[in-house]
């Protein structure tokens, strides 16, 4: 006897549900690989984009110790040794932003009425991680110095390349910090007593990033790059020094 044509299409019927509900999880694994894949691609930009930003800065750092035979000091402070202005109002004039510099008062506090209405009259993520939690909605940098003792950036002292006796290519310029509550007018940054020297540390303040690859930094020889896990804190705390003596390699 032939088959039953009837247990064909009841075979069909119940494979028809089935088979849906594969293409269904199918499209959905899809669909997670490309949402996946999206985020990654974004981030990716972002990591790009913070790049851009360090090496603008790095040569901006350059420029200015072209023009005055000096990195700019950590700070300026007034009468009393209190600091009132931060490096990156100094060096407003070399990342294009004369206007604002020419408008500011360094008679009064950086958080005068006057020097506050300018706060948000510069490109603000220029200072700022295009994958931070403030990128572009508040005035806070993420991007500072090491400051202290023994740094390229002392306080008020200024210091030339030539002072770098551990190599310009082994001490720390700019590093990138996260959820900062540093605006970028002020004068304050990463203190050398007080930070953390393992990277993205969350119960001190330490050099972080919301970046997969890890913090952004710029190297005193203009070199950009990110620093990640295999960064021991030892090696991190040998960098932020221009003449310790000790062996610091990222290698």
């Amino acid at each position: 006897m032939g088959d039953d044509p009837a247990d064909g299409r009841s075979q069909r019927r119940w494979l028809r549900p089935a088979g849906c509900l594969l293409a269904l999880l199918m499209l959905a694994g899809t669909g997670t690989w490309l949402v996946g894949a999206v985020r990654d691609a974004r981030e990716a930009a972002r990591s790009t984009q913070c790049r851009g930003h360090f090496k603008y800065l790095a040569l901006a750092f350059h420029t200015y110790h072209d023009t005055y035979g000096c990195f700019p000091p950590a700070y300026v402070a007034d009468a009393d040794g209190k600091p009132m202005h931060s490096w990156r109002v100094l060096l407003l004039p070399f990342v294009d932003q004369a206007k604002v510099y020419e408008q500011y008062r360094f008679d009064e506090p950086w958080d005068s009425p006057h020097n506050r209405t300018l706060a948000s009259k510069i490109y603000a993520p220029l200072y700022q991680c295009p994958s931070g939690a403030h990128f572009e909605t508040t005035t806070h940098t993420d991007y500072v110095v090491i400051v202290g003792p023994e740094t390229l950036f002392p306080g008020t002292t200024t210091t030339r390349l030539s002072d770098i006796a551990d190599g310009s290519e082994h001490t720390l310029l700019l590093v990138e910090i996260a959820n900062s509550d540093i605006d970028w007018m002020e004068p304050r940054d990463l203190r050398a007593d007080e930070m953390s020297f393992a990277l993205n540390d969350p119960g001190h303040p330490s050099i972080s990033s919301p970046h997969p690859r890890g913090p952004c930094v710029a190297l005193a020889d203009g070199n950009v790059r990110h620093l990640n896990a295999p960064v021991i804190p030892s090696t991190l705390e040998a960098m932020t020094t221009i003449a310790g003596g000790e062996p610091a390699t990222l290698e």
